[in-house]
């Protein structure tokens, strides 16, 4: 047995001599290389312009406000399509209502703190959020009204969402990356639903009770009467559904029980007013409109240019020049860096590249600081006539931008 063992321990140097041996020649056959990056501009006249307005409407009646909303919208969209032409793609985006309360600037009397000789149980809230989507604004106003007046405590989220114009369950789901344009798709011969505009308002319950359930019972009951009422009234022009309920404690520092101090309430309001608002955005090849388009959206009715961008309808060629300006950057710096180091490029390991245009972009505030007196008179209630109605600023070149990473092997 002992000769057995000498034997294992006189194997062991081979063995570890053997590893060694190959470690030493997976080091040795490891590339060496250097790391380079290119940068590379380019630049281009611009040939695309893209304009955002905001459109907003307030007023005492959500009625109103929806209604006055969408026909302005409507008529600055039908004014930029008869200023631009057909060439022109005009969109509307971001619609947005609220509730609002304008206070008086009384101050009341601060009341001071309070202690309760027994802490009640604690208290429990239920909140519930009841969405209503419709196929257009006008009946969003009616809806509020009798959301709040079945039991809705507050006005939620509002706005554009795409859902399928025909529900059916066989149809497979919509592609994330297809949302956002009404039409049908199809992918290697399937079907999916179509997509249409809907409208939408989210309505908030919110009911307190002594335990979980006795905060639920009372929410669900509200619930039930707040959906049945909007179901009734929005009928097949649009749905109803309800979202994102839960079962909360409150506070324990908002017990009844503790001692508090009871802040001063706020002023009283003078009178609730609703906003709503809009983005109605167009973009054209016609330059040269930049003025008489602006001039057109305002005396239609709306409230702000908020941006101009102008950039490429087609950016490959800045793009191409941009990476190869790049490209020899990297080179040349390869070339200089091995020079100076007494070795020589060998082939490309890898190779990477990033490229980004940069439009360039007039916001609205700038735009009327470049205007004439006469132009911006138009916020003021007054229209200047087209000639003053001229673009400020010459847009500048769109510029690009491309940077190239390159891992040459050397020797």
């Amino acid at each position: 047995m002992s000769c057995k063992i000498f034997a294992a321990l006189s194997a062991m140097p081979i063995l570890l001599s053997l590893q060694v041996a190959a470690f030493a020649q997976t080091t040795a056959s490891a590339p060496k290389t250097i790391d380079v990056t290119g940068h590379g501009d380019s630049s281009a006249k611009p040939d695309l312009m893209a304009l955002s307005f905001a459109v907003t409407t307030r007023s005492d009646s959500a009625d109103e406000c929806t209604r006055k909303e969408s026909e302005t919208s409507q008529r600055v969209v039908s004014a930029l399509k008869a200023t631009l032409g057909d060439s022109a793609k005009v969109s509307t985006a971001d619609f947005s209502f609220n509730p609002n309360i304008e206070y008086g600037n009384g101050n009341a009397t601060p009341t001071p703190s309070t202690m309760r000789a027994e802490e009640p149980p604690a208290t429990w809230e239920f909140k519930a959020d009841v969405n209503v989507f419709a196929d257009s604004m006008q009946p969003l106003g009616d809806l509020i009204e009798t959301g709040l007046a079945a039991g809705a405590t507050s006005v939620g989220q509002s706005g554009i969402s795409q859902m399928p114009d025909e529900q059916d369950a066989t149809a497979p789901a919509v592609p994330r990356a297809l949302v956002g344009s009404a039409s049908t798709y199809s992918n290697g011969g399937v079907a999916y639903q179509r997509l249409k505009r809907m409208y939408y308002i989210s309505l908030s319950v919110v009911a307190q009770g002594t335990s979980p359930p006795d905060s639920f019972r009372k929410g669900t009951v509200v619930v039930d009467r707040v959906e049945a009422a909007l179901k009734k009234q929005i009928g097949a022009r649009g749905r109803v559904e309800v979202t994102d309920f839960a079962v909360t404690e409150i506070n324990p520092q908002q017990r009844p029980g503790f001692s508090q101090y009871q802040p001063p309430p706020p002023p009283q309001p003078q009178r609730k007013v609703y906003d709503a608002q809009m983005t109605v955005s167009a973009e054209t090849p016609k330059l040269e409109l930049l003025g008489p388009t602006v001039e057109a959206a305002v005396k239609a009715g709306a409230a702000r240019l908020n941006q101009v961008s102008f950039t490429l309808k087609d950016d490959s060629s800045a793009r191409k020049e941009a990476i190869e300006k790049a490209s020899a950057d990297a080179k040349a710096k390869a070339e200089t860096l091995a020079s100076s180091m007494g070795v020589k490029l060998k082939e490309i390991l890898r190779i990477s590249t990033n490229a980004q245009a940069r439009p360039y972009v007039v916001y609205g505030n700038q735009y009327l600081g470049g205007m004439s007196s006469g132009v911006a008179s138009m916020h003021s209630g007054s229209v200047s006539s087209p000639q003053q109605a001229q673009m400020p600023v010459t847009p500048r070149e769109v510029s690009f931008s491309a940077d190239v990473n390159v891992t040459y092997q050397i020797e």
